[in-house]
């Protein structure tokens, strides 16, 4: 009988243990453990006691709920690429003051590329230097161009006709940092998309310059 109870209680310890591996690092250093919720720009911590946590004071979490670990304050420049929802002729330049917990999917000596989705599940990329206190965005805008057809409505392809026009903020923002960097071919800067591997190949090739 005290064989059974003495592994009920080693059962129920382990499963405590097993369920507490969340956790929040503050830019002070210190650690807090429990499950972690964001809501309204501030972090919950369920646990003995609910703890609520600024966003400002966090640094990095380990959450199940959450596949990234950095968290950034930001005043989110917003996009779309939803052909329901571009204008022709005019772009989107809303922006949003939201937290977002990153995921740092590229690290390198000069330059870290990371990744998070907003409540929309649109897709962001930011990147981060030496010089970088925190990451920053890599700014992408799309709106409809082009002309109309004979019954006077936009159609997206063909010649004279509409078509998605890209705004690449995020290549004048590499290039700023990047721009003496001879190994970068206009090519490559041409091609650059809003898209992981292209922001990977882009970063490996600064990476080589001195």
């Amino acid at each position: 009988m005290k064989t059974i109870l003495s592994l009920l209680l080693l059962f129920s310890s382990l499963t405590c243990t097993s369920q507490n591996k969340d956790y929040i690092i503050k830019h002070s250093g210190d650690t807090l453990w429990g499950y972690i919720k964001l809501k309204s720009k501030a972090f919950i911590i369920s646990g003995t006691n609910n703890v609520v946590i600024n966003a400002n004071e966090v640094k990095k979490i380990h959450s199940s709920h959450y596949s990234g670990s950095t968290v950034v304050h930001c005043n989110l420049q917003l996009y779309t690429d939803n052909l329901l929802e571009l204008e022709k002729d005019w772009v989107n330049l809303s922006s949003k003051d939201t937290v977002l917990i990153l995921d740092e999917v590229y690290t390198t000596e000069k330059m870290n590329l990371y990744f998070g989705t907003d409540s929309k599940r649109t897709p962001y990329y930011f990147y981060k230097t030496a010089l970088d206190t925190v990451p920053v965005q890599l700014v992408v805008r799309y709106h409809i161009a082009g002309g109309v057809n004979t019954n006077n409505t936009t159609i997206l392809g063909g010649v004279g006709r509409t078509h998605i026009e890209e705004s690449k903020g995020y290549v004048n923002q590499l290039r700023a940092i990047m721009g003496e960097c001879n190994k970068i071919s206009e090519v490559m800067w041409e091609m650059l998309s809003y898209r992981i591997y292209s922001f990977k190949q882009l970063i490996k090739k600064y990476n080589k310059c001195k």
